[in-house]
């Protein structure tokens, strides 16, 4: 039966591309924790090297990226969305499959460009299901879920894998991937006529004008990134009131909790101060991990981690949006993610060959992960933000 075309921001066919964005998320980063380490061990090859081959994960989105404007404009964006939705998750259990170094390395790229497709078609529907005065609010809200999936994905792919094994990890994956397939196909979604697109363009892939954002939130994804790896062998779980609960489960709680922060402390459009001060917790959270007074002290790190992502991600994409012509916000949206996923690919690689490389202090990563959380601090006050106030547009 057909669906209402109704647009608007709590449209069911909006908060359907919603929870079908957050479930492409949550299957794509299940495995990615423990991915490096299990094909290392599998392929016979290093951590270090098997980590660097994940940031073609990232490179593909790029590969494809100057297609995207072309592919969404000649054939109907909910099939693109679902074919490469689908291609993705063959992809990742090909990745499982591989026997050698250039087959992972090549069903990486086809990963990165299978997500990159399917992210950007997802965040196109999203756009032309939400009214032009909602707009902002749409691209803030669709963001949140996709952080808010991968923080979900990454603790449920940690928590299979150590209950149950690496098998019943990509099980789950492959498990959420479907259902967000089926929410996906189920979409209605209005007709629109090909307006002619070239065939290679950089609408819909980069915003030239968000450079200066884009290289800030490349330092900030980073932490994340560095963390993923490290996570599963230090402080996969923490306990709270005598319940076991994955790290980045706490994570996610307190990213979602970080909306009433900004109910409560940042009642009118605060970009400045409500970033900083996300950063700011974001190096306290690093910090109390590299110097955990209490095993209560790791719980605590994990919520203001996400916390502090919550606070600063969101006026992030706000900044893209707005630095962007009206035409453009399916680039902001889609660079924001760019970044977002160069940060995190490197950051994983980054841990990868220092897990290898160095010895002593186990505690490097995490020291190099705040020193990325320190620069994008004072890379937003002194360059970023006075950029944004130059350059805005809206």
């Amino acid at each position: 039966m057909r669906k209402s075309n109704t647009k608007g921001l709590l449209s069911s066919s909006y908060l359907q591309i919603c929870l079908g964005n957050f479930l492409l998320f949550v299957a794509r980063y299940m495995l990615l924790p423990v991915l490096p380490s299990v094909m290392a061990n599998k392929l016979g090859t290093s951590l270090a090297l098997t980590g660097t081959l994940f940031i073609f994960l990232t490179v593909g989105m790029f590969v494809v990226g100057p297609f995207y404007s072309y592919l969404l404009d000649a054939y109907k964006r909910k099939y693109i969305c679902v074919l490469s939705f689908a291609l993705m998750l063959l992809a990742t259990v090909g990745c499982t499959l591989a026997t050698t170094t250039t087959e992972l390395l090549l069903l990486c790229v086809v990963h990165g460009m299978a997500f990159g497709l399917a992210t950007t078609s997802n965040i196109t529907l999203a756009i032309d299901l939400t009214t032009p005065n909602r707009r902002s609010v749409s691209n803030v809200l669709f963001g949140w879920t996709s952080r808010l999936g991968m923080m979900i994905g990454i603790a449920a792919g940690i928590y299979l894998f150590m209950l149950e094994g690496f098998y019943t990890a990509i099980y789950g994956s492959l498990a959420v991937g479907g259902l967000g397939i089926l929410l996906l196909m189920m979409l209605y979604v209005p007709f629109r006529a090909p307006i002619g697109t070239k065939l290679c363009t950089t609408d819909r892939f980069l915003l030239f004008r968000g450079g200066i954002p884009m290289l800030n939130m490349i330092l900030i994804s980073f932490v994340v990134g560095v963390l993923i790896p490290l996570i599963p062998h230090t402080f996969r779980c923490v306990e709270a009131m005598g319940i076991i609960i994955p790290f980045f489960a706490v994570v996610g709680l307190g990213f979602f909790c970080s909306v009433l922060f900004v109910k409560l402390w940042f009642k009118k459009e605060h970009i400045r101060g409500q970033i900083i001060t996300g950063l700011i917790i974001v190096i306290g959270s690093i910090g109390s991990l590299i110097f955990p007074i209490a095993y209560f002290g790791i719980s605590l790190a994990a919520a203001l981690l996400g916390i502090g992502l919550g606070l600063a991600t969101p006026e992030f994409l706000l900044m893209f949006v707005k630095l962007s012509q009206h035409c453009q916000r399916g680039t902001a949206n889609t660079t924001h993610l760019l970044a977002w996923e160069t940060g995190i690919s490197l950051g994983v690689a980054v841990t990868c060959y220092f897990t290898l490389h160095v010895s002593g202090s186990p505690t490097i990563p995490y020291r190099i992960s705040l020193a990325s959380a320190l620069l994008a601090l004072a890379f937003f006050i002194f360059i970023t933000y006075p950029y944004f106030k130059k350059k805005r547009i809206r």
